[in-house]
């Protein structure tokens, strides 16, 4: 789990709260599928489940190919 949620602010907000999560989104709904910061984002958060990636640096990734697709976003800490 990420300490700080990343917030999507779309037709509805979608709240991200790992790896996991972001993971899905950027291979299923991603509006970019060729991007340099998507594919690094796809594949920091694989790695992540796979050990060799930590949590925060696939949270980092997300945020580069949130900005690179332009999607609107906010961060908030989880309590």
């Amino acid at each position: 789990m990420w300490r700080s949620v990343v917030i999507l602010h779309l037709r509805t907000s979608i709240t991200v709260r790992s790896a996991k999560q972001a993971f899905d989104l950027l291979s299923a709904r991603w509006p970019v599928s060729d991007g340099k910061a998507y594919i690094s984002a796809l594949e920091a958060c694989e790695g992540v489940d796979q050990g060799h990636v930590s949590n925060e640096s696939a949270r980092r990734s997300f945020l580069l190919a949130l900005k690179e697709a332009e999607i609107p976003y906010s961060t908030d800490i989880q309590h």
